[in-house]
């Protein structure tokens, strides 16, 4: 049978509820700090990580001396359990925040690279510079990722745009500039040549902080053009969808702009078809329907004023 000794109130509390409380609220200073160091002062990613990483292994500490010292308390009597409590609630706040990630990480792909060209992505340039030994790597994993990418993320594809590839490449920027996006690299397609056109930037989540490179690539001809994307996370092995949406917003506001702006005139070529040896002009559009000689002319006899209404008797 275990004894139980009953301490005067004059002792001093647990040894171990007073350091478990203690090392519980270091660690929770320690990861918001890191978190708003890395998301306002750019402290790098793999820094930020390795001290969320050990917040979390010393909670876990904390909240398994906090355990120790409750059942040294329930059997001495010894003073410190509010020291015990507060240890626990603020390990188990910590704790809950990897266990929340790993149960939200299921209800995504694990995938962190998204393109609308799976067989021959955008390949990124400026990124390469930026990446490091501890991110993940900057080629597309290939077949790995595609699969699951046409199973959860079907809608994105190759954009055709019929326009020329140096236009479609301007109506690119615009969009980027529209969505406030800065960009880092910027290459104009080059027709004559056949050389496709890239831009690239960064973005970081809202939250956190944590960097995604984005690439886009436009090719094609002086009549047609197509617009390929890829967003990848620089870091980490789930996107949770972050990726995927990114790319949605950019088509879609790529389309609004498309669908806003009016082709120009001077660069598109008169396409003809064969028809019987004969070729067949293209459609005038709805502007060139109307020229100013078939519209009818106001009759200069007539008097440009308006006309009062005659009186009622």
């Amino acid at each position: 049978m275990i004894a139980k000794t009953i301490y005067a109130a004059d002792h001093p509390p647990s040894f171990l509820a007073g350091w478990a409380s203690r090392l519980a609220l270091f660690c929770l200073i320690l990861l918001i700090a890191a978190a708003f160091l890395h998301r306002l002062f750019a402290l790098p990613t793999p820094i930020a990580l390795n001290i969320a990483t050990a917040s979390f292994v010393g909670a876990g500490i904390a909240l398994a001396m906090a355990a120790v010292a409750g059942l040294d308390i329930w059997i001495t009597g010894r003073q410190g359990a509010p020291r015990i409590v507060l240890a626990s609630l603020i390990s188990l706040g910590l704790l809950s925040v990897p266990l929340s990630i790993y149960a939200l990480s299921s209800h995504w792909p694990e995938i962190n690279d998204i393109t609308t060209d799976t067989r021959d992505p955008p390949q990124y340039i400026q990124a390469q510079n930026l990446r490091g030994t501890t991110s993940n790597p900057i080629a597309y994993p290939g077949s790995e990722f595609a699969t699951q990418q046409q199973k959860y993320y079907p809608d994105l594809k190759t954009l055709n745009v019929p326009r020329p590839a140096d236009e479609t490449f301007e109506i690119v920027l615009q969009a980027l500039a529209k969505l406030r996006y800065k960009t880092s690299s910027e290459r104009a397609p080059d027709i004559e040549n056949n050389s496709p056109g890239f831009v690239e930037f960064t973005e970081h989540t809202m939250m956190l902080g944590f960097p995604d490179d984005i690439v886009i690539r436009v090719t094609g001809s002086d009549e047609t053009s197509n617009v390929d994307l890829r967003s990848s996370s620089r870091y980490g092995r789930n996107d949770f969808g972050r990726n995927a949406e990114r790319l949605r917003i950019l088509l879609k506001e790529i389309v609004t702009r498309l669908e806003a702006s009016v082709p120009n005139p001077t660069r598109t070529k008169t396409s003809t078809a064969k028809n019987d040896g004969k070729p067949i002009a293209k459609r005038p559009s709805r502007r060139d329907r109307g020229s100013s000689a078939n519209r009818r002319r106001r009759d200069p006899s007539r008097p440009n004023i308006r006309r009062v209404p005659e009186p009622i008797e």
